[in-house]
């Protein structure tokens, strides 16, 4: 694959590596940041609206991520 920007060729095994290394961090930052949120609400009785805006905004980015991905790959 020929990265304009950079102007050098990268190994489809590692462009396919780091999209799931991505992915993957997208998720655990995810379930712990909903974990953090559960845990607020249930024992504190307490809506955190920034962490509620963060996970909305990893969950928007990551949908229209793979959306991309799909469409262009």
């Amino acid at each position: 694959m020929n990265i304009p920007l950079i102007g050098m060729n990268k190994d489809e095994r590692c462009v396919d590596h780091h999209r799931r290394s991505t992915s993957l961090a997208a998720i655990v930052g995810t379930l712990t940041g909903v974990g953090i949120w559960e845990y607020d609400w249930f024992a504190h009785h307490y809506c955190n609206w920034q962490l509620l805006a963060v996970l909305i905004a990893i969950v928007a980015t990551k949908l229209a991520a793979s959306t991309w991905y799909h469409f262009t790959y």
